[in-house]
């Protein structure tokens, strides 16, 4: 973009700004002031572009807007000071409140914890007395068919025994309990 380019472009910029302004009705004019009034008259020029009327916008930047002190403001801030009051303690007692509140909830989360450890705690025990009296059924179980064994094994024996033919037959008949004769 060469030097006339830019100067062209910016004259179209410029054109299309006062157009803007003049839509809205402004009319663009050079105004002279000295140095130390530039920021006042650059906020007073913001307040205007963004809708206020020039009047309120040169009474607010001029301090006409504050109230006067009469009896009515003492009035006013005499009551102010005591809603002020009111809120602050209205927050003191919130917060205590709020402090009460955190400690009842810090002791029921504790007194939930210990339940849900003593819950586990029976509940492991619970589970290990389940496994102690399993194994000791399937020790009893096991030993009651190693009984049932035995006794099958001495009652085959004892029948084996009866059929002895002379005396050893019949004394193994009378000690098995078999008293009656031949």
């Amino acid at each position: 973009m060469g030097i006339g380019d830019k100067q062209k472009s910016d004259a179209e910029r410029q054109k299309r700004r006062r157009q803007r302004l003049a839509d809205v009705g402004i009319k663009p004019m050079t105004v002279h002031f000295p140095e130390p009034d530039r920021p006042l008259v650059r906020d007073l020029s913001r307040r205007v572009l963004d809708g206020q009327p020039i009047r309120q916008a040169m009474r607010a930047l001029g301090g006409a807007n504050a109230p006067e002190l009469g009896e009515a403001s003492v009035e006013l801030l005499a009551e102010l000071d005591a809603t002020r009051n009111r809120i602050a303690k209205i927050e003191q007692e919130a917060a205590e409140r709020r402090a009460e509140i955190e400690a009842l909830a810090a002791t029921r989360e504790r007194a939930l914890r210990a339940e849900r450890d003593a819950a586990k705690a029976a509940e492991a025990e619970m589970q290990s007395k389940s496994n102690e009296a399993t194994k000791a059924a399937q020790e009893e179980r096991d030993r009651a068919i190693e009984a049932v064994g035995r006794a099958e094994r001495a009652e085959t024996a004892i029948r084996q025994a009866k059929t002895m033919p002379g005396i050893r037959g019949r004394l193994v008949r009378w000690l098995a309990g078999d008293l009656l004769p031949d």
